[in-house]
């Protein structure tokens, strides 16, 4: 085992002896599990900081709505923050390589329990719920507009429908505490931060913005029974996809 393996093991079980302490409602058992996570502390130069923020958990999206690599849409921000908000955690920006050897966007959710990889799928099925929508308003547009002007409109469609989403999902409550322990963890990864690029006026945006809006609107994003668990997204009934 590796000097780092080991630094580890010993975080990890710094963290649980702390959880215990915490949790325990025997005050001489709960005593006895701080007592020996203070050692381990002490002895290896543990911080209760590292051992709260090694329970952080990580979880990566498939891909992304977008490609873009200089600047981020804005409307693939908003959906980023609009999803870590509705399960209580945080993301970055990130990449993967395809298995053409390509290197592609996507995003990673980071928090506490399962609420990363539940952030992670909820942003998968609303990116493809979004290429669908997108597809189909794109279906309605003349095919004699300017290239320009209907990829113009396609960023106006998709920032009105991350709009329409976001007003229909509910925010999840995070513990200061636990805003602290991100906040500390990515501030620790030492991550640049990605700049954004406004979406693009055209002719007809106001239209195509509002559509986007109203389509959006449709899109469901439900919770499991405790605010963090499994969750089912789909459009409403009888709407087209």
């Amino acid at each position: 085992m590796s000097h780092l393996q080991r630094q580890e093991r010993l975080v990890k079980l710094v963290r649980k002896l702390l959880e215990l302490a915490r949790s325990n409602s025997n005050a001489h058992e709960a005593g006895q599990a701080l007592s020996r996570a203070q050692k381990l502390m002490a002895k290896y130069g543990i911080t209760e900081l590292e051992a709260n923020i090694s329970s952080i958990q990580q979880a990566p999206t498939q891909g992304a709505p977008s490609q873009s690599w200089d600047k981020i849409p804005e409307w693939m921000s908003l959906l980023t923050w609009t999803v870590a908000n509705a399960f209580g955690c945080r993301h970055y920006f990130s990449s993967f390589e395809s298995r053409t050897g390509l290197k592609r966007r996507n995003v990673t959710f980071y928090g506490f329990s399962e609420r990363p990889a539940v952030a992670a799928y909820a942003f998968d099925v609303l990116s493809r719920q979004l290429k669908d929508a997108t597809a189909a308003y794109l279906k309605t547009q003349n095919k004699r507009l300017k290239m320009a002007t209907r990829r113009a409109r396609a960023e106006q469609f998709r920032a009105g429908w991350v709009e329409g989403v976001r007003r229909i999902v509910d925010v999840f409550s995070v513990s200061e505490h636990e805003q602290e322990l991100m906040s500390a963890w990515l501030e620790q990864q030492g991550m640049s931060t990605l700049k954004t690029r406004s979406v693009k006026q055209c002719r007809g945006d106001a239209i195509a913005r509002s559509q986007g809006y109203l389509a959006g609107q449709n899109a469901r994003l439900h919770h499991g029974v405790d605010g963090c668990g499994p969750v089912g997204i789909g459009y409403s009934a009888g709407e087209d996809k």
